[in-house]
């Protein structure tokens, strides 16, 4: 009863008071949006192109991997501060819109594509923005749908950031974090255990 109350208590609140739900669900859409088309776009030119760097970069990539966010805060706060883009949605979404580990993983997964389906749809006469959207893509569901719950999951529970770089309580984002999170898990896992058990299966 008490912790039932306790959620309509802070809902209801949040509802009739400053705009919290709305910049929330605002910044999360932006996270997932830009992680699904920054990171693929990344990650297919590098495993498309057979880049001659591509090892150098994949390196770097990693190495952003050892840096935890807290150690980058404050030089993503002072760029931010010398944009003057604190307090907007710019200063939310740009920090993340590429991720190391997300291209990584998805360069990884296109690497397994089969060549020979790329080189039927080039025959075909279809450019390489056409590959990349309806095969590539089409094709990396499950992988995708792992990126997006990670990235909702990174700008959900990145409150004490968005507090840091948006200070006017009109920005303000929500703190409630179980609920929401789990929502999104159950609905991506659907799609990243269909990608696990039809491969196993055929």
């Amino acid at each position: 009863e008490y912790t039932i109350r306790n959620y309509v208590t802070v809902i209801s609140y949040l509802a009739l008071h400053g705009r919290a739900i709305v910049n929330t669900v605002i910044y999360c859409g932006l996270a997932v949006l830009t992680a699904l088309i920054f990171n693929p776009l990344a990650a297919y030119a590098m495993s498309r192109f057979q880049l001659p760097s591509a090892y150098k970069i994949l390196l770097f990539l990693r190495l952003t991997m050892a840096f935890p966010a807290m150690v980058t805060q404050i030089p993503v706060f002072l760029m931010l501060r010398d944009f003057g883009m604190l307090n907007t949605f710019w200063a939310r979404i740009l920090p993340g819109a590429a991720n190391g580990y997300a291209i990584f993983i998805l360069k990884g997964f296109f690497d397994l594509q089969p060549r020979e389906l790329y080189e039927s749809a080039s025959l075909d006469g279809a450019g390489e923005w056409t590959i990349f959207w309806q095969i590539t893509m089409n094709l990396s569901k499950p992988v995708l749908a792992y990126i997006g719950l990670i990235a909702f999951t990174a700008a959900y529970g990145n409150f004490m950031f968005a507090l840091l770089i948006c200070q006017d309580e009109k920005m303000w984002t929500l703190i409630i974090a179980a609920i929401p999170t789990f929502l999104v898990f159950l609905f991506a896992q659907n799609v990243i255990m269909r990608g696990i058990v039809v491969p196993v299966e055929k």
